[in-house]
């Protein structure tokens, strides 16, 4: 979390001298960095660190997601402030402002939003994402560029190194033509939807990058499965989600050529899952809850040949 100092400074940089850090409520962000602000105009502001983000990559993620807007995609949008859309809080820290959207994050317990129509809408909202980055002629990082793929897992088990080691060994003779291969989310989970009447809005483009189509739609199915805490009944559910999903995506974005990897991206992002949190987790704050679920995780990543022990594409 952001101290209330760094709260305060956001509110007099948007000039609301009269409010305090306590209209400042957290709701989310991987490090606790994504605030929403009970003003007029209700704001959500997202705290970046320059040791993680560059001012260039942000202002990157703010083009491309004013291309999606520009054509009809219904996502999150930046706002400027004083004239910029980055804000300077220190040396080290900056924010960004963006207008609260409508709709409410997805309830998984509430069946009347998660059911076959959400799971449509998304893909159809993602196949649109995957069609646009054809046309789109600005610039996301290549997904190697990420700190993950090159920092030192020496500390972990050497049989999930060796995995990892496959992996990219494998990722780096893939196909990157323009029909399989683009920009991509990078992590449309359901935490990253907004759902309002019918009508579903994606949110939190910064992990966005050129990556493979089919590890996007990968990362939903693993994500939108992992709702489901039966071994055999996550499989069925996340074939249900499949079919669905990649009916939604086809009346976006052709699948002919996508279907084939994805089996393969979905165990690759549980590895990668495994191997992010081990990297990032604040160590000084794990709960018990966290180190079993770890625990869980390297446990399937070496006894298991794949995450759902069959293959969702037939």
């Amino acid at each position: 979390m952001v101290e209330n100092s760094v709260l305060n400074q956001i509110l007099d940089g948007l000039g609301y001298t009269s409010y305090t850090s306590s209209e400042i409520r957290l709701i989310g962000g991987y490090f606790g960095n994504v605030y929403e602000i009970d003003v007029e105009v209700p704001l959500v502001i997202k705290i970046f660190n320059r040791e993680l983000d560059s001012e260039e990559d942000v202002l990157s993620e703010i083009e491309w997601t004013q291309f999606l807007s520009e054509h009809g995609l219904s996502v999150i949008e930046p706002i400027l402030v004083k004239g910029l859309y980055i804000n300077n809080l220190s040396e080290k820290m900056f924010f960004v402002a963006y207008k609260r959207a409508r709709g409410k994050h997805i309830d998984i317990n509430n069946k009347e939003v998660w059911n076959s129509k959400l799971f449509n809408l998304w893909g159809q909202g993602m196949g649109t994402m995957h069609s646009l980055s054809k046309l789109y002629k600005g610039k996301r990082p290549e997904w190697h560029k990420q700190e993950i793929y090159q920092v030192n897992l020496k500390d972990l088990d050497p049989k999930i190194n060796d995995l990892w080691d496959n992996y990219l060994a494998e990722l780096k003779t893939m196909s990157t033509s323009k029909d399989i291969y683009g920009i991509i989310h990078g992590d449309l989970h359901q935490q990253n939807l907004l759902y309002d009447n019918g009508e579903v809005t994606f949110i939190d483009c910064g992990d966005s990058e050129c990556g493979w189509f089919a590890y996007d739609i990968a990362i939903s199915i693993y994500h939108a499965s992992q709702s489901i805490e039966e071994k055999e009944n996550r499989c069925k559910f996340a074939t249900s989600f499949c079919q669905s999903f990649m009916d939604g995506y086809a009346k976006a974005n052709p699948t002919s050529e996508i279907i084939n990897n994805i089996d393969f991206f979905i165990n690759f992002r549980h590895l990668y899952s495994y191997v992010y949190h081990n990297q990032y987790l604040d160590k000084t704050n794990v709960t018990k809850k966290q180190l079993d679920y770890l625990d869980e995780m390297k446990k399937s990543l070496i006894n298991q040949t794949s995450y759902f022990e069959k293959s969702l594409i037939s």
